[in-house]
């Protein structure tokens, strides 16, 4: 008789866990190396007024980042986020100056990132169009969106800024920033639904093996869908911090943000073929960027030499995981 691959059981289980376990605190590792290093370099890194203004700075990437660690375990990936973050910032300070309600404005906002995200969706799923043509193509759309309804201008002047909804850019008690207690809710309430829930062992699955997930009866293009729906939403919230904390909004905002958000994710250890990622080293990865340009910054490192350096650190990320590919 021919041989037959069981399943993996307990044992497989076992090491699948201790595997991410190993990586989350390899990630960890390097980023409290990281922040010695800059302590050592510059004695103003560890102060808490600046350790606060680094969470602050790279709060909206890991709310977006969030998103993205579901789209790319479920092997695909998603160009459009930055985008979608000037869209949602530039539709919420529309309405907002034209006297419409605080409430109105949020909800518009986020619907239009959920759009975003079901038409992503859509051309992926059912379409059957690559992800990365699709989400591209999306936005240049939703950029173009930004730019029609701001007529190309920038959006500030608001009649109201003392509701609730610029209270998202302002601090709790004079000093914890508000966005900062949105981004830790946000990735305990991811971490647990990616790791104890259905939907996220159906990502998992989806992502690991399409072919065996579909045979099991997981609904593909729902679980895909969804994904891009969350990655929407959480670009559009990310869009709405930004203009509760500046006051203002350009149709550029959010332009180069996806580069961010997917080095976020990649620094962090999610498989770009998908199947394998946690919200907690994606966590990690968002926070080694923003304690990397923090201490560049500092240190005063011209600002091409900055991107210069985070691009280093992708490529060093990248390479690392395939060679951890091929050793398992």
């Amino acid at each position: 008789m021919p041989k037959v691959d069981l399943p993996a059981g307990d044992d497989g289980l076992l090491h699948k866990k201790s595997r991410i376990h190993f990586q989350e605190v390899g990630v960890l590792c390097v980023l409290i190396i990281i922040c010695v290093v800059l302590s050592f370099l510059t004695p103003n890194f560890k102060r808490p007024s600046n350790l606060l203004n680094v969470l602050r700075q790279f709060s909206e990437i890991s709310i977006m980042s969030i998103g993205m660690t579901f789209v790319i375990i479920n092997a695909e990936i998603d160009l459009s986020v930055g985008s979608t973050y000037g869209f949602a910032g530039i539709a919420a300070a529309y309405l907002l100056r034209g006297g419409h309600s605080p409430i109105i404005a949020f909800i518009a906002a986020i619907g239009a990132g959920i759009l975003v995200g079901c038409i992503n969706g859509f051309f992926v799923t059912t379409a059957r169009v690559p992800a990365f043509i699709a989400t591209l193509g999306m936005m240049q759309v939703v950029r173009g969106g930004a730019f029609a309804i701001s007529q190309g201008r920038p959006i500030s002047g608001f009649p109201d800024t003392e509701n609730w909804f610029f209270m998202l850019g302002e601090k709790l008690f004079d000093v914890i920033p508000i966005q900062v207690i949105i981004m830790f809710v946000l990735n305990i309430a991811a971490g647990i639904l990616l790791a104890k829930t259905k939907f996220g062992f159906k990502t998992y699955a989806v992502g690991g093996n399409e072919r065996a997930a579909r045979l099991a009866g997981i609904d593909i293009t729902r679980v895909k869908v969804l994904g891009f729906v969350i990655m929407g939403a959480l670009s559009a919230l990310g869009g709405i911090i930004g203009l509760a904390y500046l006051n203002s909004v350009t149709p550029t905002s959010g332009s180069g943000r996806e580069m961010d958000v997917i080095a976020a994710v990649i620094i962090g250890g999610t498989k770009l073929s998908g199947g394998k990622g946690t919200i907690l080293c994606t966590f990690l990865g968002a926070a080694i960027m923003g304690v990397v340009r923090n201490g560049m910054v500092l240190m005063g490192v011209p600002a091409f030499y900055q991107e210069a350096l985070i691009g280093a650190v992708i490529l060093t990320a990248v390479l690392a995981d395939t060679w951890l590919l091929k050793k398992d």
